[in-house]
């Protein structure tokens, strides 16, 4: 299938859902018909038929839900259930517990169907106009184990179809946790893009002139820090709450500062002290993407754990090593 057929089938799966869920719901009243009737026979085949279509339908609309989530980024590429690192991320956890019933469901709709075949082949070659047997309550019509499995599918199915709405219409948690978020990106002055990292060319110049560090990819850079701090770095002191200072690079070109860029780095001083770092390396060369796990574009902040090596050689404070161009 090509990539434009997947993405408009995995952006149906809110109508793909419809018509198995429509008819788990009509089984049940196949089934009790099937108990009572004259025609026992007749009603399991008709059950029979509708949970085979509903199995179908629902494996489709499971599959197209798993395409869904990774095209809007909430599945990771390659795995089946969103990863949720906090307990803010309620519709992460909330679409964890709609699969989880919707594979339930599925598999319960699976267990109705075989059990729903050895009813018609228990009842084949019999007239379906001809009265039933007298049988006990439990073994007549499709028997007591596939009604008790329909309505563990159903209420599973129903189950996800209630999550699915409230991830789609949002209830009180999910929009409170949506307004957190909101808050938290207006709050954020680089939620989009490292803009003050950007704009260092507007901070103090820390050195006259680019210095080759080896700490940086044996580099050439030059450090740029916010007038709050520029004494201080200088003087090999911490950086006081506020500061910050930026770290422009330029690619080597064979000993001498080259043409392209190379990554940007950041580092701030919070509030409580602690530092935070930033990377940020929009276009990372073929043969420098082994610093990057094979990334072709790098935009790390803190707290991610790319940015370990970076807390652990700045854990001292004053300048960065390097040597004079």
């Amino acid at each position: 299938m090509s990539q434009p057929l997947l993405e408009l089938f995995a952006r149906e799966h809110p109508a793909f859902i419809h018509l198995p869920l429509g008819l788990v719901i009509a089984l049940p009243v196949a089934m009790v018909l099937s108990f009572k009737s004259r025609h026992p026979a007749g009603w399991t085949r008709t059950a029979f038929f509708i949970a085979l279509l509903a199995f179908a339908g629902g494996f489709l609309a499971l599959s197209s839900g798993l395409l869904w989530g990774r095209q809007i980024a909430l599945i990771p590429s390659g795995s089946f259930f969103p990863l949720v690192a906090s307990e803010a991320q309620v519709v992460q956890k909330m679409l964890q517990l709609h699969e989880i019933a919707a594979a339930v469901g599925t598999a319960l709709g699976a267990l109705c169907v075989l059990l729903l075949w050895r009813a018609v082949r228990r009842d084949r070659g019999r007239d379906p106009d001809a009265a039933a047997p007298r049988r006990r309550f439990a073994d007549r019509g499709v028997g007591a184990a596939a009604f008790s499995v329909c309505l563990l599918w159903l209420a599973s199915w129903a189950f996800c179809g209630k999550l699915g709405g409230i991830m789609v219409f949002g209830n009180e948690a999910t929009n409170k946790a949506a307004a957190a978020m909101d808050a938290a990106r207006k709050a954020d002055a680089e939620a989009d893009l490292p803009i003050r990292a950007l704009d260092y060319a507007s901070l103090e110049p820390a050195q006259p002139a680019a210095l080759r560090s080896k700490a940086h990819g044996n580099r050439w850079g030059r450090v740029w820090v916010t007038a709050s701090g520029i004494d201080a770095y200088q003087a090999g002191k911490p950086l006081p709450s506020g500061a910050y200072a930026v770290l422009s690079t330029v690619e080597d070109a064979k000993g001498k500062p080259g043409q392209d860029p190379g990554p940007l780095y950041m580092r701030e001083t919070l509030t409580d002290g602690t530092s935070a770092f930033l990377l940020y390396w929009p276009r990372v060369p073929e043969a420098a993407r082994t610093e990057t796990g094979g990334e072709d574009s790098v935009y790390w902040r803190s707290p991610s754990e790319k940015l370990a090596a970076c807390a652990g050689c700045h854990a001292t404070a004053g300048p960065a090593s390097a040597t004079p161009r």
